[in-house]
């Protein structure tokens, strides 16, 4: 393209059509944008928690947390001994930024093709940067509710995030078809998309190949790879590509991280095993569903009003749980009649000192509901979403190719400064899931 590189200047006249000079209005139209609004607005749970206002130090916040009360009080009889002085137990919290990004690419061809057709390229460009604003932002839904993955060989809990599904079948199956863990709470296939490209790693990072998705039988939970790989049981699936870089333990902390009954390890880099407080409550039936009630409902408000001293600000659920939760509505009246004109696009629970909203989501955990304070979650955030630019420009030639290319960036964390306060619900049953 003349001008950028390829040796020979512009004719006299010509420096209005340049992709530098003639484009850079129309760079600036679709690059900056209102890239905060698609990717944050639009996003059901950042409608609720707060962004917070802790500044990060370095790659991390830190901050301390009252854990455990004192026991030093107490009631005594006259000139009897005072009871022993007790402090109050404390930790600090470690929340490091994690970083998401968002590339298109156009090549050298599709610029030149439309160098003299100011709306052509216009066109080109806003099909990639639309495209990646929307697939974005669906991507950044699903991180924030994330995946508590499970070990389908013995249903124990892995810590980790990132995992977009967990293979089920015993041994190591060499094949291009692999079945993946399904079931009460289980992802299955619903986060594999046909031409994903995904990593696929043993728990403890080992990684056993790279390849893209070709198809997704939702109903038999498997997927064909585009390659025959040795998947092992209990392997996880991914976003990764042939470079090996992957997004194992690099994604957001989901509310299925935060708000679970975490007996050991740690969170956010405070012990559970020392301080047990600092987990949430979780309300299951051993693994076996069982209906919705509105009596399993309260019992979550009040778990949450009694062990963490604080009524939840939000109901967070699948699509599949507002159907079951709107059949109950027929024969109860807790709820606020007056949002469901037009439909039942919002709803709320009149449990607590003040209704309750609801809210569900295609990305939220299967067969569970989430009581989540929403005071006690925040958004940290380092470096908003935006692009690029550091050097002063939005595109960068992109090494050994007839192309050029960009890049949006977002530095932060979704994290907790109250775990107790949080209540899951689990092990309900529930019908029509789509995927």
């Amino acid at each position: 393209m003349a001008g950028q590189g390829g040796g020979f200047p512009l004719p006299s006249g010509a420096a209005d059509t340049t992709f530098t000079n003639g484009f850079n209005a129309v760079l600036k139209d679709f690059f900056e944008g209102t890239v905060r609004d698609h990717l944050n607005t639009q996003v059901t749970l950042l409608q609720h928690i707060e962004k917070s206002k802790r500044s990060f130090v370095g790659r991390k916040i830190v901050f301390p947390v009252n854990l455990r009360r004192t026991s030093g009080v107490g009631a005594r009889g006259e000139n009897g001994t005072l009871p022993a002085a007790d402090r109050q137990r404390y930790d600090d919290v470690n929340i490091s930024a994690k970083y998401l990004y968002g590339r298109i690419e156009l090549t050298g061809p599709v610029i030149e093709a439309s160098r003299g057709d100011r709306g052509a390229f216009a066109s080109a460009l806003r099909s990639e940067v639309e495209g990646m604003r929307r697939d974005l932002r669906d991507d950044l839904n699903r991180q924030l509710f994330g995946l508590l993955p499970r070990k389908a060989s013995d249903n124990s809990v892995m810590d980790l995030t990132g995992v977009l599904g967990v293979k089920s079948v015993a041994g190591t199956t060499t094949s291009k078809t692999q079945t993946l863990d399904s079931g009460n709470g289980k992802a299955g296939t619903r986060y594999l998309k046909p031409g994903m490209k995904v990593s696929i790693l043993a728990s403890d990072g080992t990684h056993r190949g790279s390849t893209f998705i070709e198809s997704v039988d939702s109903a038999n939970s498997q997927v064909v790879l585009d390659a025959s790989t040795a998947v092992t049981q209990d392997d996880v699936f991914v976003r990764g590509d042939s470079s090996g870089s992957n997004s194992m333990n690099a994604e957001l902390t989901g509310i299925a991280n935060i708000v679970q009954a975490q007996s050991s390890g740690s969170f956010q880099a405070i012990s559970t095993t020392d301080f047990p407080e600092w987990a949430a409550s979780e309300l299951a039936n051993s693994g076996t569903a069982r209906p919705l009630s509105l009596e399993l409902m309260q019992l979550a408000v009040d778990t949450a009003d009694e062990v963490g001293g604080a009524e939840p600000g939000l109901i967070m659920g699948h699509h599949s749980a507002r159907r079951e939760y709107i059949n109950l509505l027929t024969s109860d009246v807790r709820y606020a009649p007056e949002q469901l004109r037009g439909g039942f696009q919002k709803l709320s629970y009149a449990g607590g000192t003040n209704p309750i909203p609801i809210e569900f989501d295609k990305h939220c955990t299967y067969g569970a509901l989430y009581f989540v304070n929403t005071a006690d979650i925040k958004y940290y955030v380092q470096k908003d979403w935006a692009w690029a630019n550091r050097d002063g420009s939005m595109m960068s030639r992109v090494v050994d190719k007839d192309a050029w290319e960009a890049f949006m960036c977002f530095y932060g964390e979704l994290g907790c400064e109250r775990r107790n306060t949080h209540v899951l619900l689990k092990d309900l049953a529930i019908s029509n899931t789509i995927f």
